[in-house]
Parts: structure tokens; sequence; C-alpha cells
């Protein structure tokens, strides 16, 4: 009986050590946070380029080895001409569609905004709230809050100039980055698996399968899903004569990418248009958007994703919260592939150790 109090004194000290191990350590960290916070941000700067090439590759690099299946040769010459052509097709695009939406952006912010804040402003002065000191300390409140975030956001614009540098070069280096991880796609793979140790090669090469099985697939059907529900939705709009069809659509297909929460962000533009514009009437609006996901999720995902990630809802939330701080924008929209990734190479490990395992009661 004093042995057994003994070994659980024993564990409670350990617990007890381990606890205070890892708050020490929690304090030590926090008294880094500028240097951390720097490593962290050269970090992202450097991984942010080579994550999106590397999850482009997945898009581009099926058409690179049927061409090459169909005898067409050498391959920076395939990869030349397929970045004329999807070069091209943006080009078009952006000529056909940006004109509009730069429009439609430039009326909103100098036409309609300023209507809508005039209206709102001589509703409230049409209101009698002399009398209510508690309503009137309310508004002016209010009024001091905006004058406050206004100044905040107009600082956050100036101080975020380095973090739009960084995305210069990030929409400069990715398609070189690209060019290379697509026409050097082969000496990568083999560099990389005489890299791995000799008694791990094998598995390198089933890993590296699954992945292209796996992601590829998740990535090109995303993709194909974006384009698809952002065209949806701006017909949507435009049959139900909503002002700025195009850059609302635009929105939904750009926030489709986000799990969960791009729905959301999707559905927070037009909705707060037609609540403060008029016109169209809010709940016509809030149902499109219902029906657009009822369309994404029951229709356009089992169509042209085969296969499925099948990531709980709390991973996918904690992915992004997770990849999103490390790398920002480009960690939340491949945050449900990154974690994909892991959840492969998990299963992979976990059904390695099965296998062997197997084998050892059969011996």
């Amino acid at each position: 009986m004093m042995q057994l109090s003994d070994q659980k004194l024993n564990r409670i000290i350990k617990i007890l050590l381990v606890i205070l191990l890892a708050l020490a350590s929690i304090y030590i960290f926090s008294q880094f946070t500028g240097f951390i916070n720097a490593i962290r941000n050269a970090v992202s700067a450097v991984l942010t380029p080579f994550v999106l090439a590397f999850f482009i590759n997945f898009l581009i690099f099926p058409v690179v080895r049927f061409a090459e299946d169909k005898g067409v040769r050498p391959r920076w010459l395939i990869v030349g001409i397929i970045y004329l052509i999807i070069f091209g097709l943006l080009a078009i695009f952006i000529y056909w569609v940006g004109p509009k939406v730069v429009t439609e952006l430039k009326d909103l912010f100098t036409d309609k905004i300023p209507k809508i804040v005039d209206n709102i402003t001589k509703r409230i002065s049409g209101l009698d709230f002399e009398n209510s000191p508690t309503i009137m300390n309310i508004i002016d409140k209010t009024q001091s809050g905006i004058e406050s975030y206004l100044i905040i956001a107009v600082t956050a614009i100036t101080t975020s100039i380095p973090g739009i540098i960084d995305w210069i070069f990030t929409i400069v280096l990715t398609p070189i980055i690209l060019f290379y991880f697509l026409k050097d796609h082969s000496e990568i793979g083999e560099g990389i698996y005489k890299a791995v140790p000799a008694k791990l090669q094998h598995h390198f090469i089933e890993l590296v399968k699954k992945v292209n099985d796996t992601l590829g697939l998740y990535i090109r059907g995303q993709v194909i899903i974006m384009f698809g529900i952002g065209t949806i939705a701006t017909l949507g709009y435009t049959l139900i004569k909503l002002d700025y069809a195009i850059l609302f659509g635009v929105i939904v297909g750009l926030t489709n990418i986000i799990p969960y929460i791009g729905a959301t962000i999707a559905a927070i533009f037009p909705v707060g248009y037609s609540l403060l514009a008029g016109g169209v009437e809010w709940y016509y609006v809030m149902s499109l958007n219902i029906a657009f996901q009822f369309v994404e999720g029951n229709i356009l995902q089992p169509v042209i994703m085969s296969k499925q990630l099948d990531l709980h809802p709390l991973i996918i939330i904690a992915s992004i919260l997770g990849f999103g701080s490390l790398l920002g924008v480009v960690g939340i929209i491949f945050a449900v592939p990154l974690a994909g990734f892991i959840k492969v190479l998990i299963l992979y490990i976990k059904e390695v150790r099965e296998k062997k395992v197997k084998e050892g009661y059969e011996v």
C-alpha cells in the first residue's frame, strides 16, 4: 500500500515538473516575441512563393505529362506554351472582367457608399434623440469610435506597405519558381529521392503517389468549383437585378476556396449592400447565397470531386487558424490541402506500422 502511494506521489511530482517546465518555456518564449515574430515573418516571406508554386504545380503538371505522353519535347517548350496560354487567358479575363469590376468598385466607393452614409445620417438627424441623454451618449460614442477606427485604418494602410511589397515579390517570384518546378520536376523529385535514406526511398515513392492522388484531385477540383460557383453567383445576382453583380460574383468565387468561413464572407457583402442601399430585398440575396452553397455542396462537390480529404470541420478550422497565422492569406487558402498532406503522411505511417506488426505476427 505504501509502495502504491509512493508511485502516485512520484507520478504527481513528474506531472508538476512537466507543468513547471512548460510554464517556464512559455515565459522564456514570451520574452523573445519580437525575435520570434521576426523569424516567423522571414520564414513566411520565403515559404509563401514556394507553397503557392508547389500547389499550383498540382494543377499544371498533369498537362505537362499529357503533352509528353503525346510526344511533345522538350519540357521547357511545353511549359513555355502552357505559360503563354495561361497568361493569355488571364489577360483576356482581366481585359473583359477587370474594367467592369474596377468600374463597379469605383462607383460603389465614390457614389453608392457616400449616398448610403448620407441617407443614414439624415435618418438619424430626423429622429428626436435630444430628450434621451442615453441615446445621445451612444451616438456620440459611436461617432468617436468610427473616427478612431478610420484613424487606425489609415495608420494600418501606411504600416502595411512592407506587406504589400512582400506580396509584389511573391506575385513576381511564384511564376518563376513554378516554371522550374514544372521544367525540372523529374530532377527535383530525383534529387529529393537520393537525399532520402535508402531504407526509406520506397516509402518516399509511395507517399508521393498518395499525395499526388489526394491533393492533386482536391486542388484541381477546388479551382473548377471556384470558377463554377463564381459564374453561377454572377448570373444569379444579374437575374435578381442586384447592383454590382459581377463584383459580388467574383467575391463569391474567390471566397469559396476558404471552407466554412468563405460562404459567410461571401454573403456579408451583397446582403449588407442590399440592406443599406435598398433595391433588391436582402432576404432574396440571402436566399440566393444559401442556394449557391447548396449547389456547391450537393452538386458541384460530388460531381467534380470523386475523392474527399475527409477532414473533420474542427481540424479544418484549426488548420485555417494555424496556417493563417504562419503564412497569412496563403495559409488560409491552402490550409485544407496542407492539413490533407499531414493527414496523408500520418495515415501512411500508421499503415506501414500496422503492416510491420502484421508481418511480425505472421513470422
